[in-house]
């Protein structure tokens, strides 16, 4: 049986923008009045979505603020954003199969396509769906419901690709099925292009 989509994450899996992330949640810190947190302290966090970053860390600001801050100072440290480059050439291989795919993030909607945009992903895409769209982040599910949603193919026909746990928890609370970019003990891959291997092997996961 053959996945009809791929849902990707997007940090950690099509670019690798974790040094960047921790310039910018330290900067927002800063000019929201916070002390600065270490690297060990971000990497725990790191991937989790605007909400949980400010319930974290800054309590007293809504998400929307935050958000806003996210945008501004990420913008002066794109050149620390590395694009993997295994992306492009999958996603064109999966466009050719007729396959397909999305981007399912907890990254906000216009940070995002800046991301893929200076990756020069975006028009690889057939969907983007991120949580502030979605109503919430993973490990919630909702981002990658929204995503089936905008490709119009079940959860239960695709594979997702992400690199944490807040990735996999999120697929785990549905039908979809589970493949760890470079993370996990179960279905994993080390190279994107693993990913065309696996859909013509996979059997799909039901949650009863």
């Amino acid at each position: 049986m053959n996945a009809g989509a791929v849902l990707f994450d997007m940090d950690g899996v099509l670019v690798f923008s974790e040094d960047a992330w921790f310039l910018v949640y330290n900067e927002t810190l800063e000019h929201f009045g916070h002390a600065p947190i270490p690297r060990e302290a971000f990497d725990a966090i790191y991937g989790n979505g605007t909400e949980a970053d400010r319930d974290l860390y800054m309590p007293e600001r809504t998400v929307a603020e935050v958000d806003d801050a996210y945008r501004r100072f990420f913008a002066t440290h794109l050149d620390a954003v590395r694009i993997n480059k295994e992306a492009a050439p999958v996603l064109h291989e999966l466009r050719a199969r007729r396959i397909r795919t999305a981007v399912a993030t907890n990254t906000n909607r216009p940070l995002a396509e800046t991301i893929l945009t200076l990756a020069g992903l975006l028009p690889l895409f057939d969907a983007v769906s991120c949580a502030d769209e979605a109503g919430a982040g993973k490990p919630d599910p909702a981002v990658l419901h929204l995503a089936s949603k905008r490709l119009g193919v079940p959860l239960s026909s695709s594979l997702f690709l992400g690199d944490s746990r807040f990735d996999a928890a999120a697929a785990a609370a549905t039908d979809v099925s589970f493949v760890g970019y470079r993370f996990g003990d179960g279905r994993r891959i080390e190279r994107l292009e693993g990913i065309l291997d696996l859909l013509t092997s996979w059997e799909p996961v039901t949650v009863s």
